[in-house]
């Protein structure tokens, strides 16, 4: 990992890592140039995309401060996020996933969380970018595993929101590039083994990209995210292998759940934050799926 660039003044800078988001990424990139902080730097690290996305990507230049496309020679997210890390001159790095959306005042509220807290990285709570209930379990679950995580002292982050302090991000040594889908987690445990400070911010939420979660369904996706999240004590010390693809290209058809119905989920939720503890939330998601496990491909 190369020395820290030169600083100038710019708060954050947003990387972003894509590949065939022509469709997605102008939705994001709208969201950053309405922010109602502006003091940041936008680098769109593109792997080598067959669709418009750096074209559509272009047309934002102007609406920045700062703002740079970079090609990546390898299509690989962490290599990807390490490569815009190096042009980051801000003094906080955001990671982003191109499919993300932001409410307009989400750099504001960070920019407040960090002079409250005084953390060196930290990631957020997400919520869902549809209405439905399914959705609403998944970032459910997302948000109860990263506490849970902390309560055990594993902690994790989802690799589509994670910010640090360039400084931080440099001490860690990057992104494992080999660490595949698992890179995020490892990213933030590797920070704290060198003495940095992580925290979740409740608030402000990320919009979350659901479109992964439509295409391989809900059930397998909340089963994933616990296999890569606590290992450990879900497969003992055998590690599972668990295939992670990029690309906007693979989400062009969605695919529903078959057989579970709106009011399956809607029941599931309702119970889930009835639930006052993690531990009984987890319970129930558990045992949910595992009386629904026909229906889940593992």
């Amino acid at each position: 990992m190369q020395d820290m660039p030169k600083k100038v003044n710019v708060f954050f800078s947003v990387v972003i890592p894509a590949l065939n988001e022509e469709k997605y990424l102008p939705n994001l990139l709208v969201d950053l140039s309405s922010q109602t902080y502006s003091d940041f730097q936008v680098i769109v690290v593109d792997g080598n995309s067959e669709d418009k996305t750096v074209e559509e990507s272009s047309k934002f230049k102007s609406k920045f401060k700062k703002f740079t496309i970079l090609q990546s020679d390898r299509r690989n997210v962490s290599y990807q996020r390490n490569l815009g890390a190096k042009s980051a001159i801000g003094k906080w790095i955001i990671f982003m996933d191109a499919d993300n959306r932001l409410p307009d005042y989400f750099l504001d509220g960070i920019r407040y969380q960090i002079a409250k807290t005084k953390c060196d990285i930290f990631t957020t709570y997400c919520e869902p970018d549809t209405n439905n209930a399914g959705d609403k379990l998944v970032t459910q679950s997302i948000n109860a595993v990263l506490e849970i995580a902390q309560f055990l002292e594993k902690p994790s982050a989802q690799g589509a929101m994670i910010g640090v302090t360039n400084e931080g991000f440099y001490k860690i040594g990057g992104f494992d590039t080999e660490f595949i889908p698992s890179e995020d987690k490892m990213f933030v445990r590797a920070a704290i083994k060198k003495g940095l400070e992580f925290l979740i911010f409740k608030e402000p939420r990320y919009i979350f990209s659901m479109r992964r979660y439509k295409k391989i369904g809900h059930l397998k996706t909340i089963k994933n995210y616990l296999d890569i999240n606590f290992q450990d004590e879900i497969n003992g010390s055998k590690r599972k292998s668990l295939e992670y693809k990029m690309g906007g290209h693979l989400f062009n058809q969605d695919k529903k759940d078959k057989k579970l119905e709106t009011e399956d989920f809607k029941r599931l939720f309702k119970e889930i934050s009835n639930q006052k503890t993690f531990k009984g939330k987890v319970e129930i998601l558990l045992k949910f799926i595992k009386h629904n496990q026909s229906l889940i491909k593992i």
